[in-house]
């Protein structure tokens, strides 16, 4: 019986694989896939040799739920949405995006689970510990259909709440984590912004092509009803002459435009006075005064500041 990977397992699949062209195939009856767990033996290529071990797959019942070293099984007895299992044509099958994403709410923290939908919904892959683009493996409102239809399910609460703050189109990690510390709510520790425009494309028209070195720009955050922009700067992106002077164009032709650019680093993030002057900003330009109470959300934003740079610089201090 081949394998239904799933948790853990599925998620580190689709990571493996967010570069390059795969086929799948959608299984219409996939409950029954889920009658017995795999013995280690059927766990050799081609199926899913790759992944780390233990291998999390579904079962339907807890009678047949097997644990190894090899093998840890999770029970799944209810309906399976439409869309549940795809075939990888390869001597497996793998939950989908939108399945695994809703099996990561029974495990993962909330900001966790927060960034697991940023990444799925993204245009970036780091699987090998460098950033690089591909296509969006769903999307926001893929996943709250899916796990609507998945009544009973656990950890559907959860995933629901998680979706309210994810946005598509996150181009990197960074800005994942910027984007959710500026819109999460206060009571996660957030600054409760609408959600902006992640890698909003803005045209360069005739009156500011002069300025220009192309004819459209895209920014990383964007609020178009406040012609405001956020750049996330690294110091990786940002060396040398030739990158200034980009810079230097770029901020020339998005001035002409009327859009206000603020830049933020990751040193500024992990500084909560720096953070704030970059809130007050944003606040007075979308028009929304901070209301949180004190020192609730203190203590709150700086746990979210060290949870979300601990897996983006591990180590960097962060500051109260």
């Amino acid at each position: 019986m081949e394998p239904v990977l799933s948790h853990e397992s599925a998620l580190e699949y689709w990571r493996s694989v967010r570069v390059g062209s795969r086929h799948f195939r959608q299984v219409a009856h996939a409950r029954k896939l889920l009658a017995v767990p795999p013995k280690a033996d059927e766990l050799a290529e081609p199926g899913p040799w790759w992944l780390t071990r233990p291998l999390h797959v579904m079962v339907a019942d807890a009678a047949v739920r097997r644990t190894s070293e090899d093998v840890t099984s999770h029970v799944w007895s209810g309906p399976l949405p439409k869309g549940s299992v795809l075939d990888t044509e390869n001597g497996f099958y793998v939950s989908s995006p939108e399945l695994c994403f809703l099996q990561m709410a029974e495990r993962a923290s909330l900001i966790e689970l927060i960034e697991d939908g940023f990444e799925l919904c993204g245009t970036y892959d780091v699987s090998t510990g460098e950033l690089r683009s591909c296509a969006p493996l769903t999307t926001v409102a893929r996943l709250e259909s899916f796990a609507s239809k998945a009544a009973g399910a656990h950890g559907r609460s959860k995933a629901l709440r998680a979706l309210r703050c994810v946005v598509d189109g996150s181009a990197s990690p960074r800005e994942t984590v910027l984007t959710t510390l500026l819109c999460l709510p206060y009571r996660l520790g957030g600054y409760g912004f609408a959600p902006p425009c992640l890698n909003y494309r803005i045209d360069v028209g005739a009156h500011a092509r002069k300025m220009a070195s192309k004819q459209f720009y895209r920014c990383d955050l964007y609020w178009p009803e406040a012609k405001l922009a956020i750049e996330y700067d690294s110091d990786a992106e940002h060396l040398g002459s030739r990158n200034a002077a980009n810079d230097s164009s770029r901020r020339n032709a998005l001035d002409a435009l009327g859009v206000d650019v603020i830049s933020v680093t990751t040193l500024q993030i992990a500084s909560r006075v720096e953070v704030e002057k970059i809130a007050n900003h944003i606040g007075k330009r979308l028009g929304k005064r901070a209301q949180y109470k004190e020192p609730s959300f203190s203590v709150d934003n700086l746990k979210l500041r060290t949870e979300l740079l601990r897996r983006l610089e591990p180590g960097m201090k962060v500051s109260a």
